[in-house]
């Protein structure tokens, strides 16, 4: 199986699963981990374990992601059976895997190694726009992280080269802070915008005082290791097999 991890750091696991090597057939195959999608429970659930063995925590934690802003503290591994209709999530139990769905948005982890805390959040062009990033450093914050503590790991994302946008929302995102301290968010090539997703989320977490970010650079459009909605999308020729999609995980756990 094929996993990116981007650096060992003493008392955490981490780990950006590519979509190889799972239980999944056609047109998820294999390592699909979305219960979101048309593909079989009986799979989806050995691929979850499956990836729990791998990073080698007891649980893993997955939230019902919706694009939003909200972010919840998992305090109590009570709260594990929780259906949780948010994009963040910031814990300070141990051997608990927080575990983000993507395929094409970024998933992003933050460390916070001097006082036990991390968190993992979801983020596409909607979520970042409209505060994940700084609702989950805040949550971080609220229970006793301090931002020169927190690093932050951007996981496999769709890059600018793979990532034309329309006009609606060029304009919303020429409105925002980022855009306006550093133009290279945007790039219009032959009359076509397109958006650096990851450069964005570099500016949100430097105006939150987040200094220390690491990238795997990882493009999940060209790379065909990974799930990847818009290319999905953009070759399949049936109807039926254009929203047919996998999500690949990225899982952070402290031990």
């Amino acid at each position: 199986m094929t996993k990116y991890q981007f650096s060992k750091i003493k008392n955490v696991h981490y780990n950006f699963f590519s979509a190889e090597r799972g239980f999944s057939s056609f047109p998820y195959n294999s390592l699909n981990c979305s219960f979101n999608t048309q593909d079989s429970y009986e799979n989806i659930l050995e691929n979850r374990n499956l990836v729990k063995d791998m990073i080698c925590l007891n649980d893993l934690f997955f939230i019902n992601q919706i694009h939003s802003n909200k972010v919840f503290f998992l305090e109590d591994k009570k709260q594990l059976s929780s259906k949780l209709d948010v994009d963040g999530v910031v814990t300070n139990l141990k051997n608990l895997g927080l575990s983000i769905l993507t395929a094409d948005c970024a998933p992003i982890f933050f460390l916070d190694l001097n006082n036990d805390i991390i968190a993992a959040c979801h983020a596409g062009w909607r979520g970042a726009l409209n505060g994940i990033i700084e609702n989950t450093i805040n949550k971080m914050i609220e229970i006793g992280s301090l931002r020169k503590n927190i690093l932050a790991i951007i996981g496999p994302t769709i890059q600018q080269h793979s990532y034309e946008i329309g006009n609606d929302l060029v304009i919303k995102i020429e409105c925002t802070t980022e855009y306006k301290s550093k133009n290279k968010i945007l790039v219009e090539k032959s009359k076509k915008y397109f958006f650096n997703l990851p450069l964005f989320i570099k500016h949100k977490l430097n105006l939150n005082e987040i200094n220390n970010i690491s990238d795997v650079e990882i493009d999940t459009y060209l790379n065909k290791n990974f799930f990847s909605y818009r290319r999905t999308t953009q070759n399949r020729k049936s109807d039926s097999l254009k929203k047919a999609t996998g999500r690949q995980v990225s899982v952070i756990g402290l031990k």
